[in-house]
């Protein structure tokens, strides 16, 4: 016979959820905290307070504070021995539930407080009408308590791509279960939808839910524009909600102080045991995306200690931050969800996802539902991180037959059930297959990028994304009828440096048809025209990406030997950046990122040896003067106005005009150009300097041509000698250094081994015209 003082119970529980008219009046989260514990402790029965030898506070995100849970303790009036600011996950309230009550078996702790709660939804209300709350000061980032598991281990590849908020990643479970277990992704989509509503229909008549509705199957699923996409396959009423203002607090004690108290005891909720494990941190190092074998591991043990049979739990409460974790619960325990409905809650999309906290509501729900149903079993099921955290605990007001079991780890089992985990393959290019995948969506519910995890010929993996822009591949991955999983493609480096993957045959960047620009070669002569007239040639990321390949073709082609770059029409050259396409970015989420090889993918092209002419036909502004800085020669009509005006709009030039203008023209006339963003003329702009020659409106390109057939007259291996040591003379501090360095510059090197450097003094001798080759 266990001793009462070492059985542990859960004896009081309480919620506080503020939906103040004024944003202004808003409680902050430990003042929500307080509200809880104290309902937690009336609800014990009272005096339940000064007895609380430990308090753990969940992980909030909501507001910084310095130690939240002496400032919780001190708003309480009491002083426990133990004041622990726990950690983040949503499986942590389960955690520290158990954790309180092993405690209490092995006789080491008394009576214990878990507590959890975010003012997300007045913080952000606040944010946007520009209301200062008066909260506690907030933190600053170095003051402010570091809770643990706040972050994760995560790869290199999905940091670069930026795949790292965890309504991306659960999407890559929820597809590849979908085509493990046969389902198009419409069926699998129809059955989540169905499964919400089973949430959605208890959070109706939850108090404490943040949305007390229960919308159909249909609402569901429907994606709209109040039902947007958020991450493929997931809308927003498939998603967590994490803006609340929810508390809530779980009191667990020893059946003795229940007893000394005179707590009836048809009141008490016992503590029957559970289960936890783990999946490797980083994502991209687990051994599948169909299958959880920690989720697996803990769900198992929990039913042998339910009796071997999960149907004997009356009640469920199933992680529910996305579909695919109760979906992969339910099936692992071989449970219907129409005959066992998985959540005495309402779900962190309806009830609300108070981010770390839900459990403990979850609890408190789960406390209230055994109270109503003496002798039933319940089933408290946590998970955090990406699919990594993993607890389980099965709760009656029937006493157990066996004593909690003090070691509740079943990290064995988890481990010996994975698979072997593939190798990553870093900065991998070639052919790929896809193994999971999802579509990143904007707040305009379009698609901005597609991501896919794939492996390689060899079973490597790997990952890479898909640009909005490439319309075949992106249909594959948002196909409602038919797996992308499977697909065959290949990866290239994109101009961002980003791994891109392409459905189908690998294609040469250079045979793509253009958007933005067009590209005729008139011999060794390439001429690039910017396509944008109607902009007044404004450049967008896609079009600068387009551009980075153009001149990515343009330097390894060994044919063409110098280039023209110009402005379609006889407005502009250049405008710049769009201005108007970057905030509508901005608007939707969309990256704003610039290529590796710079603005219009040439003024960060600082290895490029070849010439290029810029041709300015017009306006040449921002982002249009620092591409004809980058350019070796500027030809310009002498209606051309450049410019750098980027002060006058809150920004500044650095796509290299600030740092190329002083070299070209001196500091003071740069300086004087930049300080003001004043507009110059093509006349005064070859007075100053940085202009060659200036032409009649409308003969930019002729002029430009000219300067051409000149270069052209020499050898190319010459030319791009020259132009390297020119530019090497420029990055070393004298001359000395200059003549030191220049003979082991590369394109000298090419020149001296090149029959260009005999063919040359040959056609001298024999008083004839070279023919260069360029190699």
């Amino acid at each position: 016979m266990t001793s009462p003082d070492r059985i542990p119970v859960i004896i009081g529980v309480g919620e506080h959820v503020d939906r103040p008219a004024d944003v202004a009046q808003a409680l902050e989260p430990v003042s929500l905290m307080a509200e809880a514990v104290r309902a937690a402790d009336a609800d014990g029965g009272s005096g339940l307070l000064r007895r609380i030898e430990t308090i753990s506070l969940v992980g909030l995100v909501s507001w910084r504070y310095a130690d939240p849970v002496s400032l919780l303790c001190e708003r309480l009036g009491i002083d426990p021995a133990h004041k622990v600011n726990a950690s983040m996950g949503g499986e942590t309230p389960i955690r520290l539930i158990h954790e309180a009550a092993v405690r209490i078996a092995k006789g080491e702790g008394g009576t214990a407080a878990i507590v959890g709660g975010e003012s997300t939804n007045a913080r952000n209300h606040a944010r946007k009408a520009g209301i200062a709350l008066d909260w506690t000061p907030m933190a600053s980032r170095e003051e402010a308590v570091r809770f643990p598991s706040s972050r994760f281990a995560m790869s290199e590849a999905a940091k670069h791509l930026k795949v790292m908020d965890p309504a991306q990643v659960y999407p890559f479970y929820e597809m590849a279960t979908q085509h493990a277990w046969g389902e198009t992704p419409a069926e699998a989509q129809a059955k989540s939808a169905a499964l919400w509503t089973e949430y959605a229909e208890v959070a109706a008549t939850n108090p404490s839910a943040w949305i007390r509705i229960a919308p159909s199957a249909e609402q569901i699923a429907k994606v709209g524009p109040d039902n947007r996409r958020i991450n493929f396959p997931y809308p927003k009423l498939m998603v967590a909600n994490p803006s609340v203002n929810q508390a809530g607090a779980v009191i667990v004690t020893s059946l003795a102080v229940a007893q000394e108290l005179g707590v009836d005891e048809g009141r008490l909720v016992h503590i029957w045991g559970g289960a936890s494990a783990i999946e490797p941190e980083d994502y991209l190092k687990r051994d599948r995306y169909d299958h959880s074998t920690a989720q697996t591991a803990a769900l198992d043990r929990v039913v042998a200690i339910a009796g071997g049979d999960a149907a004997a739990f009356g009640k469920l409460e199933l992680y529910s931050c996305f579909p695919v974790v109760p979906k992969m619960a339910l099936r692992t325990l071989g449970l219907d969800p129409k005959e066992h409905v998985p959540t005495v809650t309402g779900g962190i999309t309806f009830f609300g996802g108070p981010l770390n906290n839900y459990m403990t509501h979850a609890t408190c729900a789960m406390v209230r539902a055994l109270r109503a149903a003496p002798g039933e079993l319940g089933l408290l099921y946590g998970q955090g991180g990406y699919v990594n955290k993993h607890h389980a605990l099965v709760v009656s007001t029937r006493p157990p037959v066996q004593p909690l079991a003090l070691d509740y780890s079943v990290q064995a089992e988890a481990d010996a059930a994975r698979d072997p985990v593939p190798e990553l393959a870093e900065n991998y290019i070639g052919p790929a297959t896809i193994e999971t995948y999802t579509v990143l969506y904007g707040r305009d519910g379009e698609p901005i990028d597609g991501i896919v995890i794939l492996r390689t010929p060899d079973g490597r993996r790997t990952m890479a994304r898909v640009p909005e822009n490439d319309e075949a591949t992106m249909a594959i991955l948002q196909s409602m009828e038919a797996s992308a999983i499977g697909t065959a493609g290949h990866v290239r480096t994109d101009p961002f440096g980003k791994p891109t993957f392409e459905a189908g045959d690998a294609r040469d960047p250079a045979t793509r048809p253009r958007k933005y620009c067009t590209v005729e070669r008139e011999g060794p002569l390439t001429i690039v025209t910017i396509d944008r007239a109607d902009v007044m040639n404004a450049l967008t990321p896609e079009a600068n990406a387009e551009l980075a390949e153009v001149f990515d073709a343009f330097a390894a082609d060994p044919d063409q030997w110098v280039a023209i770059f110009t402005g379609a029409g006889d407005k502009a050259f250049s405008a710049g950046n769009d201005l108007k396409a970057t905030a509508r970015a901005m608007a939707r989420g969309a990256s704003t990122d610039m290529p590796l090889t710079g603005f219009a993918g040439l003024t960060g092209r600082h290895d490029l040896t070849k010439p290029v002419i810029a041709a300015v036909n017009g306006v040449a502004m921002g982002g249009g003067f620092e591409i004809a800085l980058a350019c070796d020669i500027i030809v310009a009509a002498d209606n051309a106005v450049f410019a750098l005006p980027e002060p006058r709009v809150g920004l500044a030039a650095l796509a290299g005009g600030l740092l190329r203008l002083p070299r070209q023209i001196g500091l003071k006339q740069a300086m004087g150009m930049i300080l003001t963003g004043r507009r110059v003329g093509a006349e005064e702009g070859q007075r100053l300097g940085f202009v060659n020659e200036v032409v009649p409106a409308g003969e930019a390109l002729a002029g430009a041509k000219r300067w051409a057939a000149q270069i052209l007259e020499c050898s190319p291996m010459s030319i791009r000698a020259s132009k390297q040591v020119t530019q090497l003379g420029l990055s070393v501090p004298s001359l000395a250094d200059g003549e030191r360095g220049q003979r082991g510059a590369s394109a000298v090197k090419a020149l001296f081994k090149s029959a260009d450097a005999r063919e040359g003094p040959l056609a001298f001798a024999q008083k004839r015209k070279p023919e260069w080759k360029g190699r």
